[in-house]
C-alpha cells in the first residue's frame, strides 16, 4: 500500500506504525500532544503519572518489533530483574513462594513511550504529524482518509488504510455513524477504581527485604485494597495504592502514608515512615472496563482499530499495553496473509477476538467479586471465580503452581493450561496444605 495513516501516537499507535512500516510506503501517525521532547507525561494520557505494567510477553513483542529495545531500556536505567524473584508477591500478607518466572523492566510510561518513539523515528517511511482527526473520509465504499485539524488549519490526508489508536476516547463510533455504519456493539464493567501514586527516592542499589517488586494484593472478602512498590528509572521508587467506589484513595499525604502503615506487607512501611518523597500524591481515577466488538459488524474497508479503541480493561492488572503488542502482531499477522486494506477487516478483528477473550475474562472475572461492580457478566463466571479462588490458595503453597500461574498472567500461556486435569489435580493438593513455615514464618515483606 502506498500510504497508512495511524491517529494517536500512544503505546498501541507506535507499534501499529511499526507494523505498518512493513506493509506501507508511508505511514504518518497523527499526534496532538507536543512529544518532541524528553520523557514526560502527555496530555492525552492523564494516567500517564501512574503505574503501567508491562507483561513478559508484551515486552517479548516489544523486543521483536525493535531488536535490541530491552536492552536499551536498561542502560538508560530500568531496572531488570525476574518477575517470580526480583518481584515479592503476597495476597493477605502472606508471600508466595519464589521461583523463575521470566525476565522483566520495571519503568514508567513516559520514559517507556519516549524510547519508544525515538526507536520508531529511525524506521524508514514514518512520520509524526502533531493535529487532530476530526473525521473520516470515504470513496467507493471504504475509508479513504481522514480530516486533519492542526495548526495551519484543516487539511484532508488520503490513505489505503486508517488506523485508530486514540484510545477510550476515540470517536470511531460518531464517524462511523456519520458514513452510514454503527453503532458498535459494546460490552462494559463499571468498577470505579481509584489509584493514588507517589515518588520516592531509591538508594543506590536498593531493594525492599531484597525485592526490586512488591506487590500486595487483598484477600478474598477481605477489604478492597492493594499496593504496589516498583524501583524504576532516575534511582526512584513509584509507589501505588489503590481502592474502589468509597474507598478510592486520595491526595492527602496523611491519608496516603496511613494506608501504607496499615498495609499487611511490612516491606511497604518504609514508604510510610523512612522514605523521602520526591513527588506529590498524583491520583487518578478510572470508571470502568470497555470492549467494543467490531468482529460483530458490518464494517468499511480501509479501517482498522487496536489498542484501547477496542478494549480498555481494569489496569490493576496490568494487561493494557501487553493488549496493545498483541493487536500489533495482530496487525502484522492480517497483512501478511494477503490482505488488502481496502477490504473489511474482519479476518483481522476476529483474530484479535480470540485475544481479547482470555484479557477481558480474566480481568472481568476478578471485577465481579466487588459488590458494587455492575455490567455484563461474562458466562460461567461462578465457576472461573472458583478456579482462581483454588490456585489463589495454591499458589502460596507451591512454587511450580506458582510459576505456571505467572506464566498465564504474562500471557506467555493460555488460561486452559490450569484446567488441565492433572494440574487441577495438583492444585488441589497444594490447596489442602498448611502454608510451608518457609512462607508463613517469612517476614511480609
Amino acid at each position: 500500500m502506498d500510504r497508512a495513516v495511524v491517529l494517536g501516537g500512544s503505546v498501541a499507535g507506535m507499534l501499529a506504525a511499526r507494523a505498518l512500516a512493513d506493509f506501507a510506503t508511508e505511514v504518518v501517525v497523527v499526534e496532538r500532544d507536543d512529544v518532541s521532547g524528553g520523557p514526560g507525561a502527555r496530555r492525552g494520557v492523564p494516567q500517564g503519572r501512574h503505574l503501567h505494567g508491562l507483561l513478559v510477553r508484551g515486552l517479548d513483542e516489544i523486543e521483536g518489533a525493535f531488536p535490541g529495545f530491552t536492552a536499551e531500556l536498561i542502560a538508560a536505567g530500568a531496572p531488570p530483574g525476574d518477575i517470580g524473584i526480583d518481584c515479592h508477591w503476597h495476597v493477605g500478607g502472606v508471600r508466595k513462594p519464589a521461583v523463575a518466572g521470566g525476565h522483566g523492566i520495571t519503568c514508567t510510561r513516559p520514559f517507556l513511550e519516549w524510547h519508544l518513539r525515538r526507536r520508531l523515528a529511525a524506521v524508514p517511511g514514518v512520520r509524526v504529524v502533531r493535529a487532530r482527526a476530526t473525521a473520516l473520509t470515504a470513496s467507493a465504499g471504504r475509508v479513504a482518509g481522514v480530516l486533519l485539524a492542526g495548526d495551519d488549519g484543516e487539511d484532508r490526508v488520503p490513505a489505503d488504510l486508517v488506523v485508530d489508536c486514540t484510545g477510550r476516547s476515540s470517536r470511531l463510533d460518531a464517524w462511523l455513524g456519520a458514513l452510514g455504519y454503527g453503532p458498535v456493539p459494546e460490552r462494559t464493567v463499571a468498577v470505579d477504581l481509584g489509584y493514588a501514586t507517589r515518588f520516592f527516592r531509591r538508594l543506590p542499589d536498593e531493594r525492599l527485604a531484597g525485592a526490586l517488586t512488591v506487590m500486595s494484593l487483598p484477600a478474598a472478602g477481605g477489604v478492597q485494597r492493594g499496593a504496589a512498590a516498583f524501583a524504576v528509572e532516575d534511582h526512584r521508587w513509584m509507589v501505588m495504592l489503590s481502592g474502589y467506589a468509597g474507598d478510592r484513595p486520595g491526595p492527602d499525604p496523611a491519608d496516603y502514608a496511613g494506608r501504607l502503615a496499615g498495609d499487611p506487607v511490612e516491606s511497604l512501611h518504609h514508604f510510610a515512615s523512612h522514605a523521602e518523597p520526591v513527588t506529590d500524591v498524583a491520583v487518578y481515577r478510572f470508571p470502568g472496563s470497555v470492549r467494543r466488538d467490531f468482529d460483530t459488524m458490518r464494517l468499511p474497508g480501509g479501517l482498522i482499530a487496536a489498542g484501547d479503541a477496542v478494549a480498555s480493561f481494569n489496569p490493576i492488572y496490568g494487561q493494557g499495553m501487553t493488549s496493545a503488542a498483541l493487536h500489533a502482531a495482530a496487525l502484522t499477522a492480517y497483512l501478511a496473509s494477503g490482505a488488502s486494506p481496502h477490504d473489511p477487516a474482519q479476518g483481522y478483528f476476529q483474530h484479535l477476538r480470540k485475544t481479547l477473550d482470555s484479557i477481558w475474562r480474566t480481568s472481568v472475572t476478578e471485577d465481579f467479586r466487588l459488590p458494587h461492580v455492575t455490567g455484563d457478566r461474562p458466562r460461567g463466571l461462578w465457576l472461573s471465580q472458583r478456579v482462581g479462588d483454588l490456585y489463589t490458595r495454591a499458589t502460596l503453597r507451591d512454587a511450580d503452581l506458582h510459576g505456571l500461574f505467572l506464566q498465564v498472567l504474562n500471557l506467555r500461556k493460555e488460561p486452559q493450561s490450569l484446567l488441565r486435569p492433572g494440574t487441577v489435580a495438583k492444585a488441589l493438593r497444594a490447596a489442602r496444605r498448611p502454608l510451608p513455615e518457609t512462607v508463613a514464618a517469612m517476614p511480609a515483606g
